[in-house]
């Protein structure tokens, strides 16, 4: 019925049965791609085709290896790396011998954000990797943005004909790592595993009179937590009572495939973040729905602001009664939900400071709307968990690139709002190692009265000598808005020289509008008005390393 009684619990499932004609392997970091071949999965298998699937990480480490027929559906995970579950597949495919999929019949679909620079990069190493090591691409790979369920689900039926109706490979894999049988290992300390939290601390950092919500979080563990500065947390949170029991007023208490209702709606499906694919499925439960029929259209025109804004505050119950189809049974509408997807923070702690404790900076979302109050899913879970002190589940999502460099290079840091998060940590850990380089914090929000967030600490590492510059950008303090790239622009002169030092950039935030503004400010500040020079050296500084983005 869902995703998670196949292949999500844990990871070790496998999905499918001896000689399948046809396998499909993921690599998944919030579940989209996850969902995507659970999908195709489905209905390959509905059709009457034997059809395995698996995350990557998992086949690698199978023990069961054999390949007739190969679908790879992969997303891409920060600055155009692989998905943590598809890491480990990649490391190993890169050391295989010339040949070793030689006439292997292959597809692969990539799934993605195109606002990301680094769109869909795993899914095109992958495809050239597999072509590379002689397999042979059946159907042309696809690029699928935000509309990945409608613009998959009319590439993916085709597509898998045709690898069905290719000879099967007979082969075998090559090159297998000694390992292979094994359980994963702890390749990356907390990386590959989770770790039970506890929250011991809390503190609400916006000030009353803010249009925000943001909280300080510090939690406590059973066991050693190894992470650094740059690194993110993974929550895993489950649905409230509150809206698991709105769900259980409109479909009633019942069992699903042996299992009670609310206790799937708890703990196995998102409820809360619709998606364009349980539109693409209500469509097809409900063909002559002119309400859905209406959003498909919105769907295929491309355009994201309005799709966006028919989804903004909507939750999935939301979508159902909004669309008029209240009478799809539970079973079926299950059947188009993704798995309850992980929340992931950035880190605002430093191992070195922080006493064993990991502190992280939450944006609340909660408002009225609709059934009434909304709040986030991690927002209300977080708050319960405040309460209560009861464990939770989290994993460490270590960084890549996002990491601080030597202690005697400077560091440029622009977070605006819980975009400062690692830049707390970024400067409570040069702080407790002594390091000499200069720190430079831009940071921004709506109101300096009420939005100032860790306001006294950014005062004391300023006094103290460890933040040597900080600028700020608070827009609704004055008539016209003022953002951090403006300060940026104003400060061009010494930016210029801190990176002509050898500093390194580092931005956090929202993706859609400052992260596109902060680079255009950076093209003018570093181009002097000649903007491909600025280009140029923007370009420059990235291939080295030293300008990086976690966005989201």
């Amino acid at each position: 019925m869902t995703m998670q009684s196949s292949v999500a619990e844990g990871g070790t499932k496998m999905a499918a049965s001896d000689a399948a004609e046809l396998t499909i392997l993921f690599g998944s970091q919030t579940g989209n791609a996850e969902y995507l071949a659970f999908q195709i999965h489905g209905k390959a298998e509905k059709a009457g085709n034997n059809v395995q699937l698996a995350s990557l990480e998992d086949w690698l480490h199978s023990g069961d290896r054999e390949l007739q027929r190969l679908l790879v559906v992969t997303s891409t995970h920060d600055n155009g790396h692989m998905p943590d579950n598809a890491a480990e597949f990649w490391d190993w495919l890169q050391q295989l011998p010339s040949g070793a999929f030689e006439g292997l019949p292959y597809a692969v679909l990539s799934i993605g954000d195109s606002m990301y620079e680094d769109f869909c990069k795993a899914g095109h190493d992958i495809d050239e990797r597999l072509e590379a090591l002689g397999a042979v691409r059946l159907v042309e790979s696809i690029d699928c943005d935000i509309d990945f369920e409608f613009s998959a689900e009319r590439w993916a039926k085709p597509a898998v004909q045709q690898l069905l109706d290719a000879q099967p490979w007979n082969g075998a894999v090559a090159g297998e790592p000694d390992n292979a049988d094994e359980p994963v290992k702890d390749k990356h300390a907390s990386a590959d595993r989770n770790q039970t939290a506890r929250v011991v601390a809390t503190a609400h950092l916006s000030k009353p009179g803010s249009a925000k919500y943001v909280a300080h979080y510090e939690l406590a563990f059973d066991e050693p937590f190894a992470y650094a500065p740059g690194d993110s947390l993974s929550v895993f949170p489950k649905n409230s009572d509150r809206l698991v029991s709105q769900w259980i007023e409109a479909y009633g208490e019942q069992v699903v495939d042996g299992r009670p209702l609310r206790e799937i709606l708890a703990h196995d499906v998102e409820l809360r973040l619709p998606h364009p694919g349980l539109i693409v499925g209500l469509s097809r439960l409900q063909p002559d729905n002119q309400s859905v029929s209406e959003i498909i259209d919105l769907i295929q025109s491309g355009s994201r602001e309005r799709l966006d804004a028919w989804l903004w505050g909507r939750d999935v119950l939301d979508v159902i009664t909004d669309l008029g189809c209240e009478d799809v049974p539970v079973a079926e509408v299950l059947a188009e939900l993704r798995p309850l997807q992980h929340r992931d923070y950035s880190i605002s702690s430093s191992p070195l400071r922080d006493d064993g404790r990991l502190h992280i900076t939450v944006a609340g979302v909660q408002y009225e709307l609709g059934r009434g109050e909304h709040q986030g899913t991690a927002t209300e879970f977080l708050r319960k968990r405040a309460e209560d002190g009861a464990p939770f589940e989290v994993r460490r999502v270590p960084a890549h690139e996002f990491t601080l460099p030597a202690d005697d290079q400077p560091v440029i840091m622009i977070g605006p709002g819980v975009g400062v998060a690692p830049f707390r940590a970024f400067l409570r850990h040069r702080d407790a190692s002594g390091a000499s380089g200069r720190n430079w914090l831009f940071f921004g929000d709506q109101h300096r009265a009420y939005d100032w967030l860790y306001e006294d600490e950014f005062d004391d590492l300023a006094k103290r000598g460890v933040l040597h510059r900080l600028d700020v950008a608070f827009s609704r303090d004055q008539a016209e808005k003022l953002y951090v790239q403006h300060v940026m622009v104003d400060h061009a002169d010494e930016l210029r020289g801190w990176v002509e030092d050898g500093a390194y950039i580092f931005v956090c935030g929202d993706k859609t509008r400052m992260a596109a503004d902060v680079d255009r400010a950076l093209v003018e500040i570093l181009g002097e008005g000649d903007l491909t020079a600025g280009e140029q050296r923007v370009a420059a500084l990235k291939a080295a390393g030293r300008y990086v983005k976690d966005v989201y």
